[in-house]
C-alpha cells in the first residue's frame, strides 16, 4: 500500500472522467431534444398563421356576400314595390276592357250579322 490509498478501489479520475462523460451526454440529449421542441413549436406557429389568414380570407368573403346580399334584398324589394304597382295598374285596366266589353256586348246585340 501506497501513502494510505488503496490501489484495488478505481482511480477518483476513472469516476470523474464517467461523471463528466454522464453530464455531457445529458446535456447532448437535452440539446436535441430541445431543438426539436424549438423546431416543432416554429412549424406550429408557421401553420396556425397560415390556417388564421385561411380564415380571416373566408370571414372576409363571407362579408363580401352579405353585402352584396343585402344590396340584392334591397334590389328586390323595390322591384317586388313595382309589381304591386304594375299589377294594380293591370287590374284598372283590365276592368276597364270589361266595362268596354260589356258596353259593346251591349251595342252588338242590336247590329244585325250578315
Amino acid at each position: 500500500m501506497t501513502a494510505g490509498y488503496d490501489l484495488s478501489m478505481p482511480s477518483p479520475w476513472l469516476s470523474l472522467a464517467l461523471s463528466m462523460l454522464a453530464a455531457a451526454g445529458a446535456t447532448a440529449f437535452a440539446a436535441v431534444r430541445g431543438l426539436a421542441a424549438y423546431r416543432a413549436a416554429k412549424r406550429l406557429v408557421r401553420e396556425t398563421g397560415e390556417v388564421v389568414t385561411g380564415i380571416d380570407r373566408s370571414a372576409a368573403e363571407i362579408e363580401t356576400r352579405l353585402t352584396a346580399g343585402a344590396e340584392r334584398s334591397d334590389e328586390l324589394a323595390r322591384a317586388l314595390v313595382r309589381l304591386r304597382a304594375s299589377h294594380a295598374q293591370l287590374d284598372v285596366l283590365l276592368g276597364a276592357l270589361a266595362e268596354v266589353r260589356s258596353s259593346l256586348g251591349r251595342v252588338t246585340a242590336f247590329v244585325p250579322r250578315k
